[in-house]
C-alpha cells in the first residue's frame, strides 16, 4: 500500500516521493475516514515512534498505525510533527485524525482529547554519564544543572520534583531542534550533564552509549498513549478494539521485539561528530577510493548496520557482508573476516576492481550507482543488463538503463535471451539496495560530521 510522508518543519513542507501536498482539514469520525479512503496520523521522528532507513519507513508505532489502517481497509497518510505541541495542534486543527505517538495522558490531555487503550506505562530517569560517583537521591541534584526542552513533560517534571525539593535544581533549556534521542546523546559526550527521559526511549539509548547512567528513577510509572480528537468517539472504540484483538497476538510480540529492543534510528540520525565506531576505518580506506569516506560508510550500514558480527542467511559475513569466496579473494580468512578493519579493507579492494571493471561509465554517479549494484548482485548480472542494455538500444551508461534490463531478468524472454550469461535473476532487493545507499550516504552528509 503506497503511503504518502509529510515532513512539517515550523511552516514549511518538505513533500516527499514527488507527491503534491494534502494539508485538508478535516474533522469527521470513523465514517468520514471510510468514505475518505484514508486514516491520517501524526507523529513524531524518533527511535521508537517514526523514522526512516533510505526509502523504508519504520518505527513501532508506525508499525501500529499501518496495521490499524489495514484493519479498517483504508490507506496510511503519515504526517510528521517537529514537537508534542505542534503534534497537538495539527490534530486539533484537523490535520491528522489520531496521534501514532505516545504522549504523556495527563489530566489536561484527557481533557482535550480522547486518550486510547494504545498506552504503556513508563517512569522518568535522570540520564547521566557513568562515572565513579553517580547520582543516587533526589537530593544531590541540588546545585546541579539539568537541561531539558521548555513546554515538555520532562520539564514538567523537572519543576516539580525541584519543588518537591524546596529548590536548588538549576533547570536548563536546551534548543525545541533536538529530540530526546540527541538530547541523550549529548550527555553522552559530555556536552551537556544530566537530563531526563522516559525509561523505555533510555533504555534503547544505553544499548548504544554504554557511557550512560540511567538507574535513577525521577517518578513513578506514568501512562503515555495514542490519542484522538473528542469529536471522533467511533475512531476512539475502533482503535481499541482493533487493539484488543493484537494485544496477544504473535504479530504484536514480534513488532515489539523488533522496534524496542533496538533501533537503527540510533545509528543513522542521532550520531553528531561520527557516524560509526568505525569511521577512521572508513576514511584511510576510502582514499584509495577517491570517494566520500561517508558513501563507504553508508555502504556498511545497509550491508550490516554496523555489525561486524553479522553473517546472513546466504554466508554473507563481517560488517561488509562479504561472501566466505569473495573475501579470501581479497586477502580474509577465517581469523580476520570478522575483525572490520580487515573486511572494510577487502570490501575496498572489491569496490576498486569494480569500479575499474565499468570505468567506461564516464559519470562518476552512474558509475558509483553501477558499481553499488554489482557489490550487492554480483558482477555477472550487472554485466547482463549491461549487455540487454545496449541489444535493446539504450544507453548502457546509465544506471536507470541498466537497473531496468536487471529487473526485466526475471522475465524469460530475457533471462534466455542468447546476450545474457548467468540466467534469471530477482532484482528487487538489489534495486532497493542501492537506492538505500544512496539516500542514506545523502542523510550522512546533512550531519555535522567533518569530511
Amino acid at each position: 500500500m503506497k503511503r504518502i510522508v509529510y515532513v512539517l518543519i515550523a511552516v514549511a513542507v518538505s513533500i516527499f516521493d514527488g507527491c503534491k501536498s494534502n494539508s485538508q482539514k478535516f474533522f469527521g469520525d470513523l465514517d468520514d475516514i471510510i468514505k475518505r479512503g484514508q486514516l491520517r496520523a501524526v507523529t513524531l521522528e524518533s527511535a521508537i515512534s517514526y523514522y526512516t532507513v533510505g526509502d523504508e519507513e519504520m518505527g513501532f508505532d508506525f508499525a501500529l498505525a499501518q496495521n490499524l489502517a489495514d484493519y479498517l481497509g483504508v490507506e496510511l497518510h503519515v504526517v510528521i510533527a517537529t514537537s508534542e505541541e505542534q503534534l497537538k495542534k495539527m490534530l486539533r486543527d484537523g490535520e491528522a485524525d489520531f496521534a501514532a505517538y505516545k504522549l504523556p495522558t495527563t489530566k489536561s490531555i484527557r481533557k482535550e482529547f480522547l486518550a486510547t487503550n494504545v498506552e504503556t506505562m513508563s517512569p522518568v530517569v535522570l540520564v547521566q554519564p557513568r562515572k565513579n560517583r553517580q547520582i543516587r537521591n533526589i537530593m544531590q541534584l541540588i546545585d546541579k544543572e539539568v537541561y531539558v526542552q521548555r513546554k515538555t513533560k520532562y520539564c514538567t517534571r523537572l519543576r516539580h520534583l525541584n519543588d518537591e525539593i524546596g529548590g536548588g535544581i538549576n533547570i536548563k533549556y536546551i534548543s525545541d531542534t533536538l529530540n530526546i534521542e540527541q538530547i541523550i546523546y549529548r550527555v553522552s559526550k559530555n556536552k551537556i550533564p544530566l537530563t531526563v527521559a522516559d525509561k523505555d526511549v533510555a533504555e534503547l539509548g544505553k544499548k548504544y552509549f554504554n557511557n550512560i547512567d540511567i538507574g535513577m528513577l525521577i517518578s513513578i510509572p506514568l501512562p503515555k498513549g495514542w490519542i484522538v480528537r473528542k469529536d471522533a468517539p467511533k475512531l476512539d472504540s475502533a482503535i481499541n478494539a482493533w487493539y484488543a484483538d493484537i494485544s496477544n497476538s504473535k504479530y504484536l510480540k514480534y513488532t515489539s521485539s523488533k522496534y524496542l529492543s533496538r533501533s537503527s534510528y540510533f545509528d543513522l540520525v542521532v550520531s553528531e561528530g561520527y557516524i560509526s565506531p568505525y569511521d577512521s576505518i572508513f576514511r584511510v580506506n576510502a582514499e584509495v577510493l577517491g570517494w566520500d569516506w561517508r558513501f563507504l560508510a553508508a555502504m556498511a550500514f545497509n550491508e550490516s548496520h554496523f555489525n561486524p558480527n553479522t553473517v546472513s542467511a546466504n554466508g554473507a559475513i563481517g560488517i561488509m557482508q562479504l561472501m566466505r569466496r569473495t573475501g579470501i579473494k581479497y586477502g580474509l580468512n577465517d581469523s580476520t573476516f570478522l575483525e572490520p578493519s580487515a573486511n572494510i579493507a577487502a570490501a575496498t579492494k572489491l569496490i576498486s576492481s569494480l569500479d575499474k571493471m565499468f570505468d567506461f561509465i564516464t559519470d562518476s554517479v552512474e558509475r558509483k550507482k553501477t558499481v553499488v549494484a554489482a557489490y550487492n548482485a554480483g558482477q555477472g548480472h550487472i554485466w547482463d543488463a549491461i549487455r540487454l542494455a545496449r541489444k535493446y538500444g539504450s544507453n548502457p551508461q546509465k544506471w536507470s538503463n541498466i537497473e531496468k534490463y536487471l529487473l526485466l531478468k526475471s522475465k524469460p524472454k530475457y533471462y534466455n535471451d542468447k546476450v545474457v550469461k548467468l540466467g534469471y535473476f530477482r532484482a528487487q532487493h538489489t534495486s532497493r539496495f542501492v537506492k538505500d545507499v544512496f539516500a542514506t550516504y545523502n542523510k550522512y552528509i546533512s550531519l555535522k560530521i567533518d569530511k
